[in-house]
């Protein structure tokens, strides 16, 4: 196994969980236009996922890497530590820390192990707003302001997450990190043929860390504006793909939603994910589908479809929860 990726989907109703400023002083959600049907969708940016991510892994019991000001051209800017021997923030989610040097190494950097691209909405956009209000007359007077904010009630896909796993919790010397000392070195030849020194966490460290991190797309909360238009933004069905291969095969298209409802009930495309899975089948090594059964009209349809596939499990979310924290690494 080189490499993990995870795709949600999840409803949220009523919300705005990542604003783009203000249009004519009402808030708005943060948008993006396709030119194949030439209409509005519901983004989330990755920049906003992964800042909840970061979010969930302290609630989680995980130190962070310390946030710290560095001038920069004349103005302040901030970064982290760059320490990803010491926190998983730094090790997941990269940095790059210019003009900066940490022992021996000059301006470090770090590529992302996690890849997302943030949430988008399998659905239109359809404009709607809320119309609050802030009452200033202490004497109860009908005096207030009134402002909008733009909410949207759509399925999301909730994230499309690629974890570089052979990458996680291993550091080149001279890029990422100084000389370190405690850990498992190893020399490699890179692509242009230079040996390299790569420092690598302990097993067990690593696979703490890749749970943790799964756990946390699990549970994802996060969003703007939730003290007036809170949602819950958890997973409701989730595709975790163990791959032989740094490529990903479900991307974004291929778990999605039928429009409308059978029975008050979301309808899977049960087709379309079924295709996708047997076309990169050489690639996979596992495919575990974990969901809430009952929010879902035909989950025995995506039983059936995947009958006779090993590789391929159907699974409760509860089930789900319980096969990732018996991942182990090499597998």
């Amino acid at each position: 196994m080189k490499a993990i990726e995870v795709v949600t989907l999840t409803k949220v109703e009523g919300a705005n969980l990542n604003s783009n400023g203000t249009e004519a002083l009402s808030p708005s959600s943060r948008r993006c236009a396709t030119p194949i049907d030439g209409r509005e969708y519901v983004r989330v940016s990755g920049q906003s996922v992964k800042y909840h991510l970061r979010q969930l892994l302290k609630e989680l019991g995980w130190d962070l890497s310390q946030v710290v000001p560095k001038s920069e051209g004349g103005q302040k800017v901030i970064v982290s530590l760059g320490e990803p021997h010491k926190y998983i923030d730094d090790d997941l989610f990269g940095y790059m820390l210019a003009g900066k040097k940490v022992g021996n190494v000059k301006d470090p950097k770090r590529t992302a192990v996690v890849r997302t691209n943030g949430m988008i909405s399998i659905f239109p956009y359809q404009e709607d707003r809320d119309f609050g209000g802030v009452r200033y007359d202490p004497s109860g007077g009908d005096n207030h302001n009134i402002y909008e904010t733009e909410i949207t009630t759509n399925v999301m896909r909730g994230g499309n997450f690629f974890i570089e796993v052979d990458r996680l919790g291993v550091f080149k010397e001279g890029l990422e990190v100084p000389k370190l000392e405690g850990l498992e070195a190893k020399k490699e030849k890179d692509a242009t043929g230079k040996e390299v020194t790569l420092y690598i966490l302990p097993k067990e460290e690593r696979e703490k860390r890749l749970k943790a991190l799964l756990e946390a797309i699990m549970q994802y909360h996060g969003g703007a504006k939730l003290s007036n238009f809170f949602t819950k933004v958890y997973p409701e069905v989730m595709v975790v793909a163990l791959l032989r291969y740094k490529i990903p095969v479900i991307g974004g298209d291929a778990l999605r939603v039928k429009p409308g409802y059978v029975d008050g009930k979301l309808v899977l495309d049960v087709d379309l994910l079924k295709e996708t899975v047997e076309a990169f089948d050489d690639n996979i090594e596992k495919l575990y589908i974990g969901l809430f059964e009952n929010r879902f009209a035909n989950v025995d349809e995506l039983k059936k479809a995947f009958e006779g596939m090993e590789k391929v499990e159907v699974l409760s979310m509860k089930e789900l929860r319980e096969r990732i924290q018996n991942l182990k690494l090499g597998e």
